[in-house]
């Protein structure tokens, strides 16, 4: 990416940006389906003047990405052409332009950089707008509040000034519990309905009786709102932690494009000759279907071309390509890797097809929030059990010992106010957002609530193969073979292979680059699907491909071989490229003690070599597994305590068997968006980092639990023994609010925590 910034002259996108940037995805090894632009162009197409297209997009961070975007849109004439806005809270970006703007050209452009667009399909509304409007006003009505009983507690006893800051104290305070309290007192209600208890519960009956005893006071007894200001204060903080608990995830999630599921999918229809973009889930059996280079084979397809070429490493592990011939029967989420395109019949109706069950279910849906895992579910019951025990407990006391009852009602009150529950309302869901803000900040994206809790019952981690401890991408293993070629053999080779797509011939481009004679010139270059490439210099004839097809003697020790008329020049051996610091990563994690496999569909004889190279042993690296066999070896070892990491469609029946899973694949479809976790880095690093932070946060989250147990066993105390007043409850509540704040806070801002970016 900086490469291209710096040829471009977009330089100063670096000095807009503050702080370390997140690293893109490896640009090669994305496959970029773009048949949605294809419709949108043909909706331009029937419009006479300015058009709206309204895009999602991936990957925005910071202002400098706005201002990126924003100059090449102006670069390729949009300024002439049309208006452009963007929101990036919501990945969102709306277009106005004439018949002539490129919008295919702009969009190669923008994904040239690293970002990823789609059409519009994300909703703009998020439940977390709600709440932040919500957290504004009552934290202005509490400011208020407060200000009012500032006075009060100061000295002001009557007089029309006493008079009506009590009024303006109560009007404030009803305001907040309609605005506020409402979010919990809905929730509860549910709640009971369901008989579920949860910490909606005891937050909803201390408002209630706060305010009820807050109203009586106010117009029965002293003519003051007691506890007013307390309430106010409690309301806003609550809000405020129910927000923190969705903001982060949300952003997260916005991150990645749309996902509709199998519904989403697009393909090229052939009918009565002509070529239709058609809804996968319209093509019946029968159907014929074109796969352009770099689509998606949506269902099984009988070959009616001479020859394919298509990468299975999506669906079984198999990282080296596969070639088909007429005839042959092409799976189901195969992609087309060839130069050219190819076309099939559909053996079956796409209801039929494996993609529908693999991509049917979100298995990452069993939590849309912290503190909702079953620890949490238990302590909130214990929790509000003791409450409201309490709370009952010390109205009975009171009633018997005074014979008053709104004596009664009053300590109880005390107790429900007093007894806070910020460190599960503000405390728990700060550290959260705290530790997702530090795991962005590496490049790490947590989509599930409750996953950081999860994660820290882990002791095993499965590792897909392809894609996952490799980039899924093939590199030259003995580049001392192409040392002993000749500069014009060099400059030759490079401008084959140069154009070609398939993953060796990159794989060998990638292994000259910066060599003086790698150099682009014009040559004549064939490529011939399942063998390789040939070319003419100088009288002679070239080869680049498979061992028997380029060089007519045998015995080449390489899986490809560079010839000239049939004698090789250089034997070149090929294989999957790992991960940066891949190794140390899994020694890392085995250094924790953690349990490590590996589970693949590659070649079993491949796993292990790639096992052994990563330190591991051979009876935890297993290939040829098909994705009933991965989720039948998850079932059988301890699943309640696994973490899966994997990035095909082959790993998603295995991913819904363990307790967790995450994926290096945001850019293949639908992967990202049916975990708990993504991430962008290169390396393996994430996964280890993922763990440590959720063993941080258990180990902040049970500091703060103990403070609170602390203090809500000398205030309650306090209020059941008649010694809470109004103003005692207006201090202590809001100073252990803070207590617990400014400790998680200074705890998990530490710059040497170790899994920090």
């Amino acid at each position: 990416m900086h490469g291209i910034l710096t040829r471009a002259g977009l330089t100063r996108y670096y000095d807009l940006r503050r702080g370390p940037g997140l690293p893109p995805a490896d640009l090669e090894a994305r496959r970029i389906d773009h048949k949605w632009l294809e419709l949108i162009e043909e909706t331009r197409a029937a419009e006479d003047g300015v058009t709206r297209v309204e895009l999602d997009i991936q990957g925005i961070h910071c202002a400098a990405c706005v201002w990126l975007i924003e100059e090449l849109f102006r670069r390729h004439g949009g300024a002439r052409a049309g208006v452009m806005s963007i929101n990036p809270a919501l990945g969102r970006i709306d277009l106005r332009v004439a018949p002539g703007f490129r919008l295919v050209d702009w969009v190669d452009s923008v994904e040239d950089v690293g970002y990823l667009l789609g059409p519009a399909r994300a909703t703009g509304a998020r439940p977390s707008d709600d709440l932040l409007l919500r957290v504004g006003i009552c934290a202005a009505l509490a400011g208020n509040v407060m200000l009012f009983a500032a006075a009060i507690y100061l000295g002001l006893r009557d007089g029309p000034v006493y008079e009506l800051l009590n009024q303006l104290g109560y009007a404030a305070g009803t305001l907040a519990v309609l605005i506020g309290g409402s979010v919990f007192i809905g929730s509860a209600l549910k709640a009971i309905r369901q008989r579920v208890l949860h910490l909606d519960v005891p937050i909803a009956l201390g408002i209630v009786l706060a305010f009820a005893g807050s109203t009586y006071s106010f117009f029965f007894t002293s003519g003051r709102a007691a506890y007013i200001d307390t309430l106010t204060v409690f309301v806003a903080l609550m809000l405020t932690g129910r927000w923190l608990q969705q903001r982060m995830l949300e952003r997260n999630r916005a991150q990645l494009l749309a996902d509709d599921g199998t519904e989403s999918l697009l393909t090229r229809e052939v009918r009565d000759g002509v070529m239709r973009i058609v809804p996968c889930i319209g093509v019946r059996k029968g159907d014929r279907l074109l796969v352009a280079p770099g689509d998606l084979v949506p269902l099984e397809l009988r070959l009616l071309d001479q020859a394919a070429s298509c990468s299975l490493d999506w669906i079984d592990g198999e990282s080296r390509p596969r070639r088909f011939e007429e005839g042959d029967t092409i799976p189901a989420g195969a992609f087309n890797i060839g130069a050219r395109a190819f076309s099939g019949t559909a053996m079956s109706d796409f209801a039929a097809s494996s993609l529908v069950g693999l991509l049917g279910r979100d298995p990452a849906s069993r939590g849309d929030g912290p503190l909702t895992t079953r620890w949490w579910s238990q302590l909130s019951r214990y929790y509000v059990i003791g409450v409201v025990t309490l709370a009952v407990g010390g109205i009975s006391y009171w009633w018997l010992q005074t014979g008053d009852p709104l004596r009664a009602i009053e300590i109880g009150t005390a107790v429900l106010v007093v007894t806070c529950p910020c460190a599960f309302g503000i405390a728990a869901p700060l550290a959260y957002e705290l530790v997702l803000t530090q795991l962005r900040r590496a490049g790490i994206f947590v989509r599930v609530g409750d996953f950081l809790d999860r994660a820290r019952t882990m002791t095993r981690v499965v590792f897909d193969k392809t894609g996952t401890l490799t980039t899924g991408m093939l590199e030259v293993v003995n580049p001392a073979a192409l040392e002993t070629l000749s500069d014009s053999e060099i400059t030759l080779l490079y401008n084959m292979v140069a154009r070609s797509s398939h993953p060796k011939s990159v794989a060998v481009r990638r292994a000259l680059e910066g060599h003086t004679a790698a150099r682009f010139e014009e040559l004549g270059v064939d490529e011939q699907t399942g063998y390789g490439m040939h070319a003419e210099g100088g009288g002679h004839q070239y080869r680049l491909g498979a061992p028997a097809w380029a060089a007519s003697a045998s015995g080449a020790d390489g899986d490809v071989v560079f010839s000239v008329d049939g004698k090789p020049l250089a034997s070149i051996r090929t294989d999957e490229q790992l991960r940066p610091d891949a190794r140390a990563e899994i020694t890392k994690l085995q250094n924790d003690g953690y349990e490590l496999a590996i589970l693949s569909g590659d070649a079993p004889s491949r796993v292990v070599s790639l096992g052994a190279s990563l330190g591991m042993q051979q009876n935890v690296c297993m290939g040829g597994h098909d994705p009933e066999q991965k989720a039948a070896y998850v079932r059988e070892h301890d699943p309640a305590r696994t973490l899966l990491v994997g990035d095909g469609l082959n790993d998603q029946v295995a991913m819904r068997e363990a307790a967790c899973s995450g994926t290096p694949a945001v850019n293949r479809p639908f992967m990202a968006s049916r975990c708990d976790f993504y991430f962008v880095s290169p390396g393996l690093h994430p996964v280890a980092q993922v763990l440590r932070a959720s063993d941080m946060l258990a180990h902040v989250v049970r500091r703060i639990l103990a403070f609170a147990v602390a203090y809500n066993l000398v205030a309650v105390s306090l209020a059941i023994g008649g010694l809470m007043k109004p103003w005692v409850a207006a201090v202590l509540m809001p100073l252990s609010s803070l207590v617990t704040i400014a400790y998680t806070v200074m705890v998990l801002s530490q710059k040497g925590l170790q899994w920090r970016s």
